[in-house]
């Protein structure tokens, strides 16, 4: 017998953390993102505002807890706002957390029913394009704003090690990766890292995010979470966490001892996921950005881990992928009050979508089919009306 609860303050939230954890241990795919842990660093290091409210839609099976799917409640104008506990970034995948011998479809529509009164504005980011939340997401509220992504990954697919796996990919591709390596060793002294102290830890993320800044003022671009201090107070607290569900990986390619290359990842029991990259422009021309990649593939391919790159379309990740699946992020209302909050979005999301279509051929050619138009060419004679001319 399920029981649909809603979890609604922090006091009832740290009750969940031993049964959430079996929820995870028995979903081998589980994301480290989809961990209480995870979770709990998100509420603690979060940018606090007044009326901050932690709520988790939860499913049980008898005592078992068998879903669980994590959110903070906030404001987004006059609006109260679902959006997903983490890092700060808002960029993790949001599928919820499902036992696997459940009904997937059948606990998203129950997960939903419990968050639908809970707020104006529900916002869930990267959701499996073929999974059952995103059906569910597509059937909630008056519209739904979507924005899909490509996600690329490096999958071993039965490969043992990387030095197999590098001849799928060209002559080239493999011939830059050495000679960009044997340049930068002739510099000084070349070295791939996964730092374990906490010193070394501050020192890559800070670094990592000041060069985000730099690169981001170098192309004239924005990115919110830079300009808060949440993203940096969740690695700093998550860097010495060890747990057996899933840690922060940072992962980092030094010159002489100073970083040139870093990442910040997570690292679960099947996968590492690449959150955030940053290089040293003065090493562009050796392509550092590439290197930290054929490192960080080989350590996955040693711990027995696929490699994923996640949303976004780079060159980068384009060259280096073997599989691509898509995620969509989702920004729904709730209420009329939210409607109201998201329509100049939905507008433009709209305007950009009918744009998109009528510059497309193949999408033109389907307007005119469900018209049934045709365009009149020049210097042909129009069709009969119907109509007798009068004798002369």
């Amino acid at each position: 017998m399920l029981r649909s609860v809603l979890v609604d303050g922090v006091e009832a939230f740290v009750q969940l953390e031993d049964e959430w954890n079996a929820l995870a241990r028995s979903v081998v795919t589980c994301h480290y993102t989809q961990t209480f842990e995870w979770a709990k660093l998100g509420w603690e290091t979060r940018d606090a505002s007044a009326g901050d409210r932690l709520i988790c839609a939860t499913i049980w099976s008898d005592s078992r807890l068998v879903a669980v799917w994590p959110f903070q409640r906030n404001r987004l104008g006059p609006a109260t706002r679902l959006e997903p506990l983490g890092c700060g970034m808002h960029e993790e995948y949001g599928d919820p957390l499902i036992a696997p011998d459940m009904n997937a479809a059948e606990i998203c529509r129950e997960l939903m029913a419990l968050l639908r009164p809970m707020a104006d504005i529900i916002e869930v980011p990267f959701v499996e394009q073929d999974g059952a939340v995103r059906q569910v997401l597509e059937r909630t509220g008056a519209f739904q704003i979507p924005n899909p992504l490509d996600s690329y990954m490096i999958e071993r697919r039965g490969v043992e090690n990387l030095d197999d796996l590098l001849p799928s990919y060209s002559s080239k591709f493999r011939t830059n990766l050495k000679q960009g390596r044997k340049r930068l060793q002739k510099l000084g002294e070349l070295r791939f890292e996964l730092p374990e102290d906490y010193a070394s830890s501050v020192e890559t993320i800070d670094w990592v995010i000041e060069e985000k800044r730099r690169w981001l003022r170098r192309m004239d671009k924005s990115c919110p979470w830079l300009g808060k201090g949440e993203a940096r107070a969740f690695f700093l607290a998550a860097s010495m966490k060890r747990g057996e569900l899933g840690r922060v990986g940072l992962f980092r390619l030094t010159l002489d001892g100073n970083p040139i290359a870093a990442f910040l990842t997570m690292i679960d029991r099947t996968r590492v996921e690449l959150l955030t990259t940053s290089f040293d422009p003065d090493y562009s021309r050796y392509s550092p950005g590439m290197l930290i990649i054929e490192d960080t593939v080989r350590w996955c391919f040693e711990h027995g881990l696929d490699f994923d790159m996640r949303i976004l379309r780079m060159d980068y990740k384009e060259r280096w992928s073997n599989a691509q699946t898509v995620r969509i992020q989702y920004r729904v209302p709730l209420t009329a009050k939210g409607a109201a909050v998201l329509l100049p979005a939905y507008l433009v999301y709209s305007f950009y979508w009918t744009v998109h279509a009528i510059s497309n051929a193949e999408q033109r050619a389907a307007i005119r089919r469900m018209m049934k138009w045709r365009p009149v060419l020049n210097g042909r004679n129009r069709p009969p009306t119907g109509q007798i001319e009068p004798s002369a």
